[in-house]
């Protein structure tokens, strides 16, 4: 887990189920961090930032993250082995061409995202300005 001990936070997740149709079918309610007798606006707080915590650090963010702005900055086609480079840098923080570095280390640093997209080979080689696979596709208006 790469947010480390200091941010979690332990809540109950109360679960029931609900059957219908003398058990034909059955649906469980969306999980509930807050207490559905003492609700307070600091639960509330909880269960979002719980949310999006588990969103932010799902495993497809990453690549999700990589491709989409490869996309945008550089190619609409870009290789696996380039978006699992940057999908790295997003992931570990840093991103090191050399003897620099960017980044600092932390989970989703965009520095370190940036510097990977730009700085690999796919996106300075002039080589691939002649395949017709490269370059970016035109956005309609």
């Amino acid at each position: 887990d790469p947010r480390g001990s200091s941010s979690r936070v332990f809540l109950s997740n109360t679960a029931s189920t609900v059957s219908l149709g003398g058990g034909t079918f059955s649906f469980r309610n969306p999980p509930m961090l807050n207490s559905p007798f003492d609700q307070t606006v600091r639960d509330a707080y909880y269960e979002t930032d719980l949310i999006l915590d588990h969103y932010f650090y799902h495993s497809n963010v990453a690549p999700f993250m990589a491709t989409r702005l490869i996309q945008l900055l550089v190619t609409s086609n870009p290789s696996p082995r380039y978006v699992g480079s940057v999908a790295e840098a997003f992931r570990s923080g840093t991103h090191v061409v050399g003897s620099s570095t960017f980044g600092n280390g932390e989970y989703g640093n965009l520095g370190a995202l940036t510097a990977a997209i730009f700085t690999d080979p796919e996106a300075r080689t002039l080589t691939l300005d002649s395949d017709a696979n490269h370059g970016s596709a035109r956005e309609p208006l």
